[in-house]
């Protein structure tokens, strides 16, 4: 399969037995106060099951309708179990009434 996108910062440091979490919320506009609720959590996939998951979540997502107050769908690659920015390894949006989801590296 061939990868499209962004080239991905850390392909080069990714670990052959690295582990990834992938977490999908819903971001909520209540009252001009933005809150996230989360709607699945996958933990310890290895890196073909991340990536095989992330395209069937992104699939999956792309026809799921909002909640009244949903503003868009946040899908999250994390390279290990702790979900810190600097182990974001891919992140993708997509808006309430938009079928594409913003640019990723995977």
């Amino acid at each position: 399969m061939a990868e499209r996108g962004q080239t991905n910062i850390f392909d080069d440091v990714i670990k052959n037995d690295e582990s990834f979490v992938i977490v999908v919320q819903e971001v909520l506009d209540n009252n001009g106060e933005l809150q996230k609720r989360i709607l699945r959590e996958y933990p310890s996939l290895d890196q073909t099951a991340m990536k095989n998951l992330f395209v069937h979540l992104k699939d999956t997502y792309t026809e799921e309708r909002h909640s009244e107050n949903g503003t868009y769908f946040d899908i999250t690659v994390y390279t290990n179990e702790d979900y810190a920015a600097e182990n974001i390894y891919a992140h993708t949006k997509r808006y309430k009434n938009k079928k594409e989801w913003t640019a990723t590296s995977k």
